[in-house]
């Protein structure tokens, strides 16, 4: 095969030999393999040696931190073959994908190819992207808009098909691509002024070019964006998304294109948070004893500042950044004119999720199959208020055959025995900003329940977890089920108050508030008594809302099968959780008053 595979730093070191591992297992022995790298901690060197004498492979070690946009460059530089790979050190590969990609390029004579890629672990389960589409809106007088649509994006694998994501294709994510190398020295190199929007801006260049971009299902890749970090990673991960390059790259996407893009809601929105949940996947317990204003205080802070400083110390004397020259101001007036008065593609067509700054309004539900029966009811009842919904499918052999192309099916075969905790799997996928709703498969949701829900927060600037249902502890708390004062969800609340327990059937989050990942937890179907006890130890408050009588209704409550009932024939375990609750609010007064 004439091709070769580059492989460049994403955001961490660790990754790499996983990775290349993987790589190794699905290509010819014959392919040339140049891995790109800088400043990799000596014990993954180590590893790279190892690996390196198993299987060769050129490797390309800089002595200063190196953007992934820089690796590609000077991995390329050593490429001869009529086709290249570009790929991130973070990346599993499924049998035949190679395969998969050059025959899709030979077929349609493509100069970009796109496989698809998912995103975990697990491994080839749920889609990151099958395809893209720019989307270019430009009003008179002002400057344009793009935004970028993926296909199919955080939806099941088992939804793939050719109606659902043909081969015509826009755009590549730089997790991973095929290109003709003829094609990227013609367009230039990569713009190494770019740590994000550099996918944009080369499908910009792309479409200017009358490049052709195809998308080929059969070549599978997984994104592992859900491996925690290690605190070895963290000194490239800050690096690589600091706010230093992120507003360079920003100002140089801008000049170049001369569009609308708002810095500080892009560092605010992605880049920041992006690295707190870094250092909140290397330190959780950390976190969890500190809460989150302390967190980031003690740890995220001084060690953000700390790591950039030397992360840039080591770049005192890089080589002269390169990137593209041209288009000049005018084609690309012409073509952003041109592009803009074309009808936009059918949003409702299948499959297509649009990248919005509008938050998105998620939902997450765990089910079993003796719930059959209740579970459409609920689904029905909250489905038109929400984008998406999480659906949690609890021990089932068969899965139901309904589809809605606002949910998205979770299985306990894919991700584990989580029971009632399921209902919070889709906090993986959820985005900066958004708000997630947990839900529970026997109530019914009012119509109004996810706008006063979100008004309450956004009342409180997002700064606590709202809920319905909710209890405060007694002081002597002998037995958890009889040493608590409820405010049950079908009672009328005449004012806002502070509770310390919610039950998680009804509450809701700004995922800027509040991430979770129930992969962690020790305990299953225990979920309210742990989602207390990590927000009341992250300082984050819980309240309910003021409402009507049987505001939120149940269809059933007390089965035979419910959290409930086994709590009543045995609460040793949650006395002991609700105990340690009571014991930090006891230590802690001051989040009584907030």
């Amino acid at each position: 095969m004439e091709v070769s595979i580059i492989v460049s730093p994403r955001e961490r070191f660790t990754s790499i030999i996983v990775s290349l591992q993987s790589l190794f297992a699905t290509i010819p022995a014959d392919i040339p393999v140049i891995v790109v790298e800088g400043c990799s901690p000596e014990s993954v060197c180590e590893q790279l040696k190892e690996l390196q004498e198993q299987r060769p492979f050129e490797w390309i070690r800089t002595d200063y931190f190196i953007t992934p946009q820089e690796a590609r460059n000077i991995g390329f530089d050593m490429v001869q073959t009529e086709l290249v790979v570009f790929t991130d050190n973070d990346i599993h590969y499924q049998t035949g994908w190679l395969e998969a990609l050059i025959s899709n390029r030979e077929q349609y004579d493509s100069d970009l190819v796109a496989p698809l890629i998912c995103i975990g672990p697990p491994e080839a389960s749920i889609i990151h992207h099958a395809g893209g589409r720019l989307v270019i809106k430009k009003e008179k007088g002002s400057k344009p808009h793009v935004t970028e649509r993926h296909r199919l994006m955080d939806r099941p694998i088992a939804e793939l098909s050719d109606i659902m994501a043909p081969n015509e294709n826009e755009i590549v994510e730089f997790h991973c691509f095929l290109a003709r190398s003829d094609y990227i020295r013609r367009v230039g190199p990569m713009d190494e002024r770019l740590i994000t929007r550099e996918q944009i801006d080369f499908g910009l260049r792309s479409k200017i070019a009358g490049c052709k971009v195809t998308f080929e299902k059969s070549a599978v890749v997984t994104y592992m964006a859900k491996v925690p970090l290690e605190e070895v990673d963290l000194p490239y991960m800050v690096f690589r998304w600091s706010d230093e390059l992120a507003t360079r790259s920003l100002q140089a996407f801008t000049g170049t294109w001369e569009i609308e893009t708002e810095t500080e809601r892009v560092l605010n929105r992605w880049i920041r948070p992006h690295r707190f949940r870094a250092f909140s996947s290397a330190f959780p317990k950390q976190l969890e004893q500190l809460g989150r204003e302390n967190f980031i205080k003690y740890v995220v802070s001084p060690k953000t500042r700390k790591y950039i400083a030397s992360a840039f110390a080591t770049r005192t004397k890089i080589p002269d950044t390169r990137f593209p020259q041209g288009p000049g101001p005018k084609k690309i007036s012409l073509f952003f004119d041109d592009v803009a008065s074309q009808d936009e593609p059918d949003s409702t067509a299948p499959g297509w999720i649009r990248h919005s700054d509008k938050p998105m309004i998620i939902g997450g539900m765990a089910t079993m199959p003796s719930r059959m029966h209740t579970l459409w009811p609920a689904i029905a009842s909250i489905l038109p208020q929400l984008d998406r919904l999480y659906l949690f499918f609890d021990r089932f052999d068969k899965l139901p055959s309904i589809r809605h192309p606002k949910i998205i099916y979770l299985t306990s075969q894919s991700f584990g025995d989580h029971r009632a905790n399921g209902k919070f799997l889709g906090m993986l996928f959820a985005g900066d900003g958004d708000y997630y709703f947990s839900l529970d498969d026997d109530i019914l949701y009012p119509r109004d329940y996810v706008e006063r829900m979100t008004d309450f927060l956004q009342r409180g600037n997002n700064a606590f977890i709202a809920g319905v249902h909710g209890a405060r502890l007694k002081t002597d708390i002998k037995h958890y089920l009889t040493d608590r004062d409820v405010a049950n969800r079908r009672m009328a609340i005449a004012t806002e108050s502070s509770v310390h327990i919610l039950g998680t059937c009804t509450t809701a989050f700004n995922t800027d508030t509040l991430r979770l990942d129930v992969r962690r937890w020790k305990h299953r179907n225990m979920v309210d008594l742990t989602f207390a006890l990590i927000c009341t130890e992250r300082g984050i408050p819980l309240k309910i809302i003021s409402r009507e009588e049987n505001w939120v209704g149940s269809q059933e409550e007390n089965q035979s099968d419910s959290i409930f009932s086994e709590l009543q024939k045995d609460d040793t375990v949650q006395t002991t959780m609700a105990k340690a609750l009571q014991q930090f609010h006891t230590n802690n007064p001051e989040r009584e008053q907030q």
